[in-house]
C-alpha cells in the first residue's frame, strides 16, 4: 500500500521511529517473567516468544538460526520479475543466537548469517550460511561463548594475568564476529564489523575465505563497517593510538582490491585523551572527508557531551581545515549522502536524541519489551532525518551560509550566547540512561569528563540543522550514480507510523518533501538497496531490492521488489525456510555482470 503526503506526515499517525519498527500504544501483556527450575535456579531465557500482540516486535533482531539453508531453496514469485534483473542480494547481520547453553545478551552479539537471494532467469532461490570467523568455530568448538562480544563479556575463566595479557593483543581482545554488512572492493566481497577484522566471503556458495587483520596491518583498533566508494580508492576510518592518545585514522584501500597495499591518508586527534567517539559512519564529497566526533565514546566511562565535533579533511592535502564545526548533542549510526554546493558541505543523516536504544537492544530487553512497547522504549528508537549545510572558507563573513532552499544556519561560537548545554542536566541522562550498563563509579567518573569539555571558542562555527521529514527512517540509501554529488531522492526503511504490527519503507524528495510510503502488515522491512534500470534517464528510475520477514512467521522470508519511482510493488519471492529468519541489518547487491 502506497501513501503520499508532503509534509512528510501520515494521517492521524504518532511519528517515532524505531531503528528496525514501529510504534505502539501503551499497555500490552505484561512483561515476562524469568523461569526457574525445581531448584530455584533461573533458567535461560527462551528464543521463542509469544504473540506480540499486534504491536512492532523488536525481539525479531534476536530470533535464533539453529540451521543452516547452505542448499538453495526455490521461491514462490508473485508478480513478475525485471527482465534485466540479474544477480545477487547478500545480507548481513545476527543470526545464532546462543551456543550450546549460553545465550548472547545483546541484539549485535549474535553469531553472524549471511542471506542471499540469487535472481536469475526470472526465478529466484534463497539460501544462507554462517560466517565462518575464528570465534564462531571456536565457540562451535567449545559448545559455549568464548569470546566478548558488543554487549556479552567473555567468560571469567581466566586469571588476572591472563586477561590482562589478552588486552594487549587485538587478536586475543576482540571478537571477529563480521554480523554488519557485506562490501565489495575490486570484485572481492568481505563481511565487515566495528573490530579490525574483515572476513572474505565468496558470493557464490558463502563459504567463507580469508581473514584480514587491519590491526596488523595498519594498526587499527576498530573500524567502520561502512566503506565509501570513491573514484581514487575505497575509503574507511578506524581509529587507533599515536603518541598523543587515540586518533582517527582514515585508510584508503586500492581500487583494484589488493588490501596489502593500503594506506592511512590522514589521522585527527581524538578530543578526549582516553577514548575515541563511536564512529560507525564518515562522510565524503569529492573535496572533502567528514569525521563526525559525537558525544558518545567507545569506552563505557564515557558517553555523552555537550557537544559533536565535525571535523572536515581536504582531501588535496589530507589536511583539516582549520575551522572547528560544533553543534548539538546528538546520536547518529548512518550518512545517506555528503556532496558540495557552492561553497557549502550539505550532509543528510538520521540522528538520535541519545544513544539509549543501544541500551534497549539488549535481548532481554527486547523480548521483555514484546507485545507492551512503553513509550519510553519507544522513544529510544525514534529518529530525525536532518539536513546539515556546513560553510567553507568563512574568513571575514558574517552570512555564513549563503545557500538558497535551506532553513539551516551557521554562526560564530561568539554570537551564539546561548549556546552552552546545561552540564547538570546531561550528567543527569547520563546516569538515567546507562546506570545498567556501568558501575556507579564508572557513572562518576564519566560526569567528570563532562566537567572537563573544552568550551566552544570564538572562532569556532556553530551549526544547526533543519529536519528534511517528519516520518522517522534508517538505513538510508541513494542512487549510487548520486553518491558525493547532489541527490534529489533518498530512501530508507523504518516503522509505519500509524503504530501498527508492520514496517514501511519510504521515498523522499528532498526537493520538494514529498513522501512516498509502502507498507504491509506483518511486514518488517530490511534496508533497502537501490538498483538503476538499464536505460535510466531519471534519477529514481529503477528498483528498490529488501529482505523482509514476517513478524507471525518466524521461518518466513521474502524479498522484495519495488518500483523506486512510486513506490508500487513489482514482485516478491517468498520462502519457507527450516530454521527461524532473523532480521538482517546491511544488504549489498552483485549484477551479474560482476560475479
Amino acid at each position: 500500500m502506497v501513501r503520499t503526503r508532503r509534509d512528510g506526515k501520515l494521517d492521524g499517525s504518532t511519528t517515532a521511529n524505531l531503528l528496525l519498527g514501529g510504534v505502539s500504544r501503551l499497555g500490552g501483556a505484561p512483561a515476562r517473567r524469568p523461569r526457574y527450575s525445581d531448584k530455584g535456579v533461573p533458567l535461560p531465557l527462551s528464543t521463542s516468544v509469544d504473540s506480540n500482540c499486534g504491536k512492532y516486535d523488536f525481539s525479531v533482531l534476536c530470533r535464533h538460526c539453529d540451521q543452516e539453508s547452505s542448499e538453495p531453496i526455490p521461491c514462490q514469485l508473485t508478480g513478475t520479475l525485471p527482465e534485466w534483473l540479474k544477480g545477487q542480494l547478500i545480507y548481513n547481520g545476527p543470526g545464532l543466537a546462543k551456543v550450546g547453553q549460553n545465550e548472547y545478551r545483546h541484539a549485535f552479539d549474535s553469531s553472524a548469517l549471511l542471506q542471499k537471494f540469487e535472481i536469475s532467469d526470472g526465478k529466484v532461490m534463497y539460501s544462507n550460511r554462517f560466517v565462518r570467523s575464528k570465534t564462531f568455530e571456536q565457540n562451535q568448538a567449545a559448545g559455549a561463548i568464548t569470546r566478548a562480544e558488543f554487549g556479552t563479556p567473555a567468560p571469567a575463566s581466566k586469571g588476572m594475568f591472563s586477561r590482562f595479557l589478552d588486552a594487549m593483543d587485538p587478536e586475543k581482545m576482540f571478537s571477529d564476529n563480521a554480523l554488519v554488512s557485506v562490501i565489495g572492493i575490486g570484485g572481492q566481497h568481505f563481511a565487515m564489523c566495528e573490530t579490525p577484522f574483515m572476513i572474505q566471503v565468496n558470493p557464490d556458495n558463502l563459504d567463507t575465505k580469508e581473514r584480514i587483520n587491519v590491526n596488523k596491518r595498519y594498526g587499527l583498533m576498530t573500524q567502520s563497517p561502512h566503506p565509501i566508494l570513491a573514484s581514487d580508492g575505497v575509503y574507511t576510518v578506524g581509529q587507533g593510538v599515536g603518541v598523543t592518545g587515540p586518533k582517527y585514522s582514515i585508510l584508503r584501500f586500492p581500487l583494484d582490491g589488493n588490501l596489502k597495499q593500503g594506506k592511512i591518508v590522514a589521522t585527527v586527534p581524538a578530543r578526549w585523551r582516553l577514548s575515541p567517539a563511536y564512529m560507525h559512519s564518515m562522510a565524503m564529497t569529492e573535496n572533502y572527508a567528514i569525521l563526525i566526533e559525537q558525544p558518545l565514546a567507545v569506552s563505557l566511562s564515557e558517553l555523552l557531551s555537550d557537544i559533536v565535533l565535525i571535523h572536515i579533511i581536504d582531501r588535496k592535502t589530507w589536511k583539516q581545515v582549520k575551522t572547528r564545526y560544533i553543534t548539538d548533542p546528538f546520536f547518529f549510526m548512518h550518512v545517506a549522502n555528503a556532496y558540495e554546493e557552492g561553497e557549502h558541505i550539505v550532509i543528510d543523516m538520521p540522528t538520535y536524541k541519545n544513544s539509549s536504544m543501544l541500551h534497549n537492544m539488549f535481548i532481554k530487553t527486547l523480548r521483555e519489551q514484546r507485545g507492551r512497547n512503553t513509550q519510553e522504549y519507544v522513544d529510544s528508537f525514534r529518529s530525525t532525518m536532518h539536513r546539515f549545510v556546513i560553510p567553507l572558507n568563512t574568513k571575514g563573513k558574517e552570512k555564513l551560509i549563503t545557500l538558497p532552499g535551506t532553513s539551516c544556519t551557521a554562526s560564530w561560537s561568539a554570537q551564539e550566547a546561548s549556546y552552552s548545554h546545561d552540564i547538570k542536566d546531561l550528567k543527569t541522562t547520563y546516569k538515567h540512561f546507562y546506570a545498567d550498563l556501568v558501575t556507579e563509579r564508572e557513572a562518576q567518573g564519566a560526569a567528570g569528563v563532562l566537567d572537563n569539555e573544552a568550551a566552544p571558542d570564538d572562532d569556532d562555527i556553530v551549526l544547526q540543522s533543519e529536519k528534511l521529514t517528519h516520518i522517522p527512517i534508517e538505513n538510508p540509501c541513494i542512487n549510487p550514480t548520486k553518491r558525493a554529488t547532489k541527490h534529489q531522492y533518498l530512501w530508507g526503511m523504518g516503522p509505519n507510523p500509524d503504530g501498527g504490527d508492520s514496517g514501511l519503507v519510504l521515498k523522499l524528495d528532498t526537493f520538494s518533501g514529498e513522501n512516498k510510503i509502502f507498507t504491509e502488515d506483518k511486514l518488517y522491512c530490511g534496508a533497502p538497496e537501490f538498483v538503476a534500470k538499464p536505460d535510466a534517464a531519471n534519477e529514481d528510475d529503477g528498483i528498490l531490492l529488501l529482505q523482509c520477514i514476517d513478524s507471525q512467521h518466524e521461518k518466513k522470508t521474502y524479498l522484495l521488489v519495488l518500483d523506486a519511482a512510486n513506490m508500487t510493488e513489482i514482485c516478491r519471492a517468498s520462502v519457507n525456510t527450516p530454521s527461524a529468519v532473523p532480521m538482517p541489518l546491511h544488504g549489498h547487491y552483485i549484477p551479474a555482470s560482476e560475479e
